[in-house]
């Protein structure tokens, strides 16, 4: 049974959850998953003398076990719902045969969008008590062609030598007064991640500055569609364990982009509808582990990302 394929954006729900609502897995997500979909995916049982494995060796019971995915691959892909089967399936009309659940009622119109907007803002599973279920089986499997997605986070454990988790307090105060969702990486993690809910508008260079209690903590940031400048840029430039930056949206300039130099782990940098342009080429050339870039919607020309690649053959171009 393969679970990869793709559907036209056209076809995603229109409904949408409270204005800035931050879906929370264990008391939204996962009562859809137990009602609908575990009875099919979880652990192996006996039944009349047989065992029943997981239908498409996909299990949903725990945290670890969804980001590892099916036998044919993750069904989760963090931040883009139309990548991600696990809601691409339950959105099929019902009488498609890769529709889920396959039987009885289909998922509300409430319930898909509660899937769509964990997926979008981050595959949180917060404090569930299932979030670290699975992960050591499926880290020691020897035949496991590729770690589960939640592995993801053992790659940050250098970054995250000599810090401590930053008081639950803290990131609530900084979330309340800035308007981000503000939270660790992951459970026990002492890494954060700082991205835009809803009222873009309303984010700007200050919203970014006062961040400051933890730069040093930073790892990802999303500022998509707010109302920064490249002074705010600047700032976050320094946050000295910087992977991951979107930017998608802002009126970034060449001037932004050089501040980025000052952030050497940068890995994935999204500048999707921004200024910038082929005369940055050289700039974007000179971040030593940038793995991953998006520039649709830019100012770049097909030959400008033509030259990108051949000076960044490893570089992954989204265009």
């Amino acid at each position: 049974m393969s679970l990869n394929f793709f559907i036209p954006t056209f076809m995603l729900s229109c409904l949408s959850l409270s204005l800035g609502e931050v879906v929370k897995f264990q008391e939204q997500v996962w009562p859809i998953l137990e009602k609908r979909c575990v009875e099919c995916h979880k652990a192996p049982y006996e039944k009349n003398g047989l065992i029943k494995n997981p239908k498409a060796g996909l299990r949903l019971d725990g945290a670890a076990y969804i980001m590892h995915g099916s036998d044919d691959g993750p069904v989760v892909v963090v931040d883009h719902p139309s990548r991600s089967s696990l809601y691409q399936r339950v959105i099929l009309p019902e009488d498609d045969g890769d529709h889920m659940p396959p039987k009885g009622e289909s998922l509300t119109k409430r319930q898909k969008e509660t899937l769509r907007m964990w997926i979008a803002q981050g595959v949180d599973f917060g404090t569930w008590e299932g979030a670290t279920d699975g992960l050591d089986e499926l880290v020691n499997r020897k035949k496991a062609t590729q770690l589960p997605q939640a592995v993801y986070l053992k790659e940050f454990d250098i970054l995250a030598k000599g810090l401590k988790p930053v008081k639950n307090s803290i990131l609530e105060d900084l979330s309340g007064s800035t308007r981000l969702l503000i939270r660790p990486i992951g459970i026990g993690s002492p890494l954060v991640e700082a991205r835009v809910v809803t009222e873009y508008s309303e984010i700007n260079d200050l919203t970014v500055k006062a961040l400051l209690p933890v730069r040093r903590q930073l790892v990802k940031v999303d500022l998509r569609n707010s109302s920064i400048t490249d002074d705010a840029i600047e700032f976050i430039a320094i946050s000295p364990r910087l992977t991951n930056l979107n930017l998608m949206g802002t009126s970034v300039s060449s001037k932004g982009i050089h501040f980025l130099q000052n952030a050497p782990l940068l890995k994935s940098l999204n500048l999707v509808a921004t200024r910038i342009s082929d005369e940055d080429i050289d700039c974007l050339s000179s971040f030593p582990n940038l793995k991953k870039i998006y520039l649709w919607k830019s100012n770049f020309t097909s030959r400008g990302v033509t030259q990108l690649k051949k000076r960044n053959p490893h570089l992954e171009i989204n265009y």
